[in-house]
């Protein structure tokens, strides 16, 4: 059946060429990072995909049907938490991934490219963050995207123009969330796809940066591994212990929060994800014209 297939597909050299990459200085654990935010993001597709079948995206039906997926529908709770704490946990993993690639060096030539991609992919998932907590329609989402649509339209000269477009006019609606919604369903896993395959791409071309030891004047040649089976082993296992926490928190916390329902008229204190505090706490200091300078730059 093997040949069968391989004679039709060739699916043995496509393989070969996926899990044969070799990996100069071996198999290491700080490799792991990059496909424990594949495996992440993969979590967070499969989520996204099981609230977008029960999600009514509209001001009037978004925070009840949210609702509805934590308090009623079976196992919607743990989908839901899943789905949250997953965004938090790809936040994480990317700032620790930027993080052991800036250690080891892989953002010098001729690996510039691909460093500029990861801080692409960084803005990317922020993104995600920003037009997600909207989507349950409730206070804290509400207000924080205040906040964060204000900060665009402090953009110089377009910013005004910015705001309107993501807001949908000059009030917050029903046509801002369905923006929001289709920003953060349509345009951006797309945008992030794209990227992640041109990430991937040069990854391969340019392989793996190995320790700095390895190509230090006299040292012996250095280790080479296949990328299967001990680096796969190393990724599979680390892709577990993140599954497993995030299912530990989800348990824990019994799904992700939900606030009551946004009310343009109340006077909420609004406050973001732990992501962006720093950038609402700026704002507390650089108040008036200073706003820009704090924000945007």
């Amino acid at each position: 059946l093997g040949d069968w297939l391989d004679e039709r597909t060739g699916h043995r050299a496509f393989l070969a060429h996926m899990l044969d990459e070799p990996v100069r200085g071996g198999a290491r654990w700080a490799y792991v990072w990059g496909s424990a935010l594949v495996l992440t993001f993969v979590i967070q597709a499969v989520t996204g995909y099981l609230l977008m079948s029960a999600y009514a995206p509209s001001a009037t039906t978004a925070r009840s049907s949210v609702a509805h997926v934590s308090f009623t529908m079976r196992a919607g709770w743990i989908v839901r938490g899943l789905h949250h704490f997953g965004a938090q946990a790809m936040v994480i993993l990317l700032v620790l991934h930027l993080g052991q690639t800036a250690l080891a060096g892989a953002y010098k030539r001729p690996r510039e490219m691909n460093w500029f991609l990861g801080l692409a992919l960084l803005a990317v998932t922020l993104g995600f963050a920003l037009t997600g907590y909207l989507l349950p329609w409730d206070q804290k989402g509400y207000w924080a995207t205040r906040v964060a649509t204000n900060i665009v339209g402090s953009v110089p000269a377009i910013g005004p123009w910015l705001q309107s477009v993501l807001v949908g006019g000059s009030e917050y609606g029903h046509a801002t969330l369905t923006r929001f919604y289709s920003l953060h369903v349509g345009v951006l896993p797309a945008l992030l796809v794209a990227l992640l395959v041109a990430h991937d791409a040069l990854f391969r071309k340019h392989g793996v940066t190995p320790p700095a030891k390895v190509d230090e004047p006299g040292a012996p040649p250095a280790k080479v591994d296949p990328f299967y089976p001990k680096q796969v082993a190393m990724d599979l296992a680390f892709g577990l212990v993140v599954l497993g926490v995030l299912f530990a928190i989800a348990m824990r916390e019994h799904g992700a929060p939900l606030d009551a329902p946004a009310d343009p008229a109340s006077d909420y204190p609004a406050r973001p994800e732990w992501y962006f505090l720093a950038l609402f706490e700026i704002l507390k200091y650089l108040p008036g014209s200073l706003e820009v300078l704090g924000a945007v730059g």
